[in-house]
């Protein structure tokens, strides 16, 4: 009996497609370049059958094509900045292999000739390479600073070419034939090359490693100094030797594998960097200081157009790239001042906004505070008042009938003043809890304001206490003239009880553009900022703290309302141990609102 499982596994299949090239890499391709060259690289060494060119070109063809091979499998996958620079070094590479592959077939049919189509090859690739030069660059940096990059490769350009000029020019244009010429121009492009690139990465900022970049471009760098070896000697028809050979293959090989491995990485080493900024901003004043120096070296006259045409082209670039620089920067700094001027603007307005809400709050804070109390108030203040005034009445019929020396006369007194001091207290609350429209008319302020001085004169002066009045006469302003006197009368009574016997009081009144300005002054005690934020909250009073006679806290309350009842205003600045400066501005019309909100500030 067979028994089937409830669950079959999966049949086998195989892709073929997936995976074919699997085992196919760009690293693998070059390796076998460099396997099937060396062979052929021994081969030209020991000279075997007297055949060295052929054995030459054998490994110089090897090389270039896998090299194209190898970049051109690179470009499969990649994207972005990574596959454009990896394309045009296929295209560079591939114009390198066909003049590797057209010098040969030359070379084996005898018919070298320069210039030829190998050397147009040649020539070619400054075109793919000038393009992975701004492939990499492109986009990284501002554009000032990429046209200071590329001014920079071309300062460094016309150094490597100066040098070689420099050494190899006298005996070079001996004989100018297109053949001295490539040998002057061949090495100072692949090492021309080689230095504007590595310009180029140090101000972009890509790590140093054996691949991608650097390996790039130390095989061009190799490449030039092949052609330096193998042509220069070339010009007097001696024997370059076997080392420009083998240094064409490795750095077709080199450079091949570092175009395959190009990234589009930075680094992230902060010290590189920040030395890396630092070597591309001294670049181009070396390169120039150098030019300069050649110039004051004894120089053969051969040479001394060349050389003198590279500086002037120097300076130029230079000059160029300097002013470009120093043109962003202008606009940089400009940019920042307006930056920094419209931030002050931003942050001067977001300040004032705050302080404006902060002022709001506490204005719509201090009203619902003051409606609650103003209801808790006007409740308390009528049920309080009939039962004080039967007590007040009672006391004044004891004390009527009690003669002189009766001994329990002080006690009803006491009795009685408590009960008026209640009833002051009542009313206070009824005014606070329940406060009329003012009715407005033409008064004279500064006489209304001589009035009240004039009301707690004596209790003032008994202490010693000098009072500065400030009073000139005024044209008559529209106020509700018991609501001003009592607020004036409230903030006295307070300075009064602030300052100690034989102080100073101040009361002036003077004019504020069509209204009017009360400034009472004393040099009390005074308050701190905490204390005088709460000074014109219901129920509180500093009194206790000060030694001085308790209140029931309601005076500012009230003045601040009855000033607020006006449109106006009523300000507070006090320092502790400095005294007390109290403004009240009322304005020459009529309110547009009634008790919408205090109008209250405190400094």
């Amino acid at each position: 009996m067979s028994v089937t499982p409830a669950i079959q596994p999966p049949a086998r299949t195989t892709t073929p497609s997936v995976g074919r090239f699997r085992i196919i890499t760009p690293t693998r391709i070059l390796i076998g370049a460099t396997v099937g060259s060396i062979p052929f690289m021994l081969l030209s060494v020991l000279d075997v059958g007297g055949e060295r060119l052929v054995w030459d070109n054998l490994h110089w063809s090897i090389s270039a094509i896998g090299a194209v091979v190898a970049i051109g499998w690179s470009v499969r996958g990649s994207a972005g900045r990574t596959r454009t620079v990896r394309s045009r070094a296929a295209a560079a590479f591939g114009l390198w292999a066909f003049a590797t592959l057209a010098w040969a077939w030359m070379s084996l049919t005898n018919s070298v000739a320069v210039p030829s189509i190998t050397d147009v090859a040649i020539v070619a690739i400054a075109f793919p390479g000038v393009g992975i030069l701004v492939a990499s660059v492109r986009g990284r940096l501002s554009l000032a600073e990429e046209a200071a990059v590329y001014l920079d490769a071309a300062l460094g350009f016309l150094l490597v070419g100066s040098l070689i000029v420099y050494v190899f020019g006298p005996t070079a244009f001996s004989e100018p034939t297109a053949a001295s010429f490539a040998a002057l121009a061949y090495p100072s492009g692949f090492i021309g090359l080689g230095g504007s690139g590595l310009i180029a990465i140090l101000a972009i900022g890509y790590p140093i490693a054996a691949r991608g970049s650097f390996a790039l471009l130390a095989g061009c760098v190799l490449i030039g100094v092949a052609y330096l070896g193998w042509l220069a000697p070339s010009i007097n028809l001696a024997d370059p030797g076997e080392a420009p050979s083998m240094l064409f293959t490795i750095g077709t090989l080199l450079a091949g594998f570092g175009a395959a491995t190009w990234e589009d990485a930075r680094s992230t080493n902060r010290r590189f960097l920040t030395a890396a900024r630092g070597a591309t901003r001294i670049i181009a004043p070396l390169v120039v200081s150098l030019l300069f120096l050649l110039m004051l070296a004894p120089v053969h006259d051969s040479i001394q157009t060349a050389l003198r045409v590279g500086m002037f082209v120097a300076s130029i670039v230079f000059i160029v790239r300097e002013g470009l620089l120093l043109r962003e920067r202008t606009n940089m700094l400009s940019a920042m001042t307006a930056l920094t001027t419209e931030n002050g603007r931003l942050v001067g307005e977001l300040r004032d906004e705050l302080k404006r809400r902060a002022v709001d709050e506490r204005r719509l804070i201090q009203a619902s505070r003051s409606a609650a109390v103003g209801n808790l108030a006007e409740g308390v203040a009528h049920e309080v008042n009939n039962p004080l005034t039967g007590v007040l009445g009672f006391a004044e019929l004891l004390i009527d009938d009690m003669e002189p020396d009766d001994p329990h006369l002080a006690d009803v007194r006491t009795i009685r003043d408590a009960a008026l001091r209640a009833r002051s207290i009542v009313r206070a609350l009824r005014d606070f809890g329940n406060p009329r429209p003012p009715e407005l008319a033409p008064t004279d302020l500064s006489e209304l304001v001589g009035q009240t001085i004039d009301l707690i004169r004596y209790s003032i002066e008994s202490r010693g206490i000098t009072i500065d009045e400030d009073l000139p006469s005024l044209e008559p302003i529209e106020i509700d003239r018991d609501a001003v006197q009592q607020a004036v009368l409230n903030i006295l009574t307070n300075a009064r009880q602030a300052v100690a016997d034989g102080g100073r009081l101040g009361v002036a009144v003077q004019p504020d553009g069509d209204g009017r300005l009360i400034t009472i002054t004393d040099d009390g005690i005074g308050m701190d900022a905490a204390t005088a934020q709460l000074a014109f909250d219901p129920f509180f009073s500093a009194r206790d703290e000060a030694g001085v006679e308790p209140a029931a806290g309601l005076g500012l309350s009230v003045s601040s309302g009855l000033v607020e009842s006006h449109g106006g205003t009523i300000s507070i600045h006090s320092r502790p141990g400095r005294g007390t400066t109290v403004e009240i501005r009322l304005p020459a019309g009529r309110p547009d609102r009634f008790n919408e909100g205090r109008g209250v500030k405190v400094a």
